[in-house]
């Protein structure tokens, strides 16, 4: 098969320089797509160009341009709207903000709403354990914060955020001001960072002096935590979180759609 590979660093509609590629024609499509998309070309939540313009640009086939999108969109790096167009992923709009959550109360309802509370935001040293999450240094400037998320005004969720001053400097002011239910959707408006994968982990333990004197349990009850790293568009990790509740109030839950 005779595979050509886009030029990375050419213009958005320099598709003549070509050279040869171990990849698939519509793989070489999705990954300069998605650095177009990097470069601020297509801002999240904008749509892109359509198939038949994309496969008239890059001189390709419709169906290559359209394997590359449907590719994109399995992975929320796009949504396709009926009659709309494709979009770039967003957390604002109609995208929901809260789609990575997968903890639920006993009735099955997402703990994830507006109720929010937070108990503090401070930039320090990050420790060792979010610093090997975000592949930073150990003691790297940052900014943790620590805040409730609520059922019917009862403190179920207790979580700890932390962010690296690389990525995100001078977040806390904006955190302490607007104290937002999505941080990702701050992420996306003042650092133009879009999550759009998580990798978590859980492990049952006991609670600790700080957790259970926000969740109303003693100390040392069992508690189910879930320890998150989020990644943006060019893959960089830039949140790292452990999410925290009563072991007899949630669960966990992993969909496969």
């Amino acid at each position: 098969m005779n595979r050509r590979a886009l030029d990375p660093g050419g213009s958005s509609s320099d598709s003549d320089d070509l050279r040869p590629s171990p990849l698939p024609l519509y793989q070489q499509v999705k990954r300069h797509l998605v650095q177009r998309v990097l470069a601020g070309e297509w801002k999240p939540g904008l749509s892109l160009p359509s198939e038949q313009k994309l496969a008239q640009e890059y001189k390709l086939s419709q169906g290559t341009v359209r394997k590359a999108i449907e590719e994109m969109a399995q992975e929320g790096l796009v949504s396709r709207r009926a009659g709309r167009g494709t979009f770039v992923t967003s957390h604002s709009g109609n995208y929901e903000p809260f789609r990575f959550h997968r903890l639920f109360d006993n009735e099955g309802r997402r703990i994830a709403t507006d109720a929010v509370s937070f108990v503090r935001v401070e930039d320090k040293h990050i420790h060792a354990r979010a610093a090997a999450g975000l592949e930073l240094d150990h003691s790297a400037p940052g900014t943790e914060c620590v805040r409730l998320r609520h059922l019917e005004d009862e403190p179920v969720l207790v979580e700890q955020i932390v962010l690296g001053a690389r990525l995100t400097p001078n977040i806390a002011p904006a955190l302490e001001r607007e104290r937002p239910p999505s941080i990702y959707q701050l992420l996306e408006r003042d650092y133009n960072l879009l999550v759009t994968r998580v990798v978590e982990r859980a492990r049952a333990r006991g609670a600790t002096h700080e957790e259970a004197d926000l969740l109303n349990i003693a100390e040392g009850t069992p508690v189910l935590e879930v320890e998150r790293v989020a990644y943006s568009l060019g893959g960089e990790p830039v949140e790292w979180r452990i999410m925290v509740g009563e072991t007899s109030k949630i669960h966990y839950l992993q969909t496969s759609d």
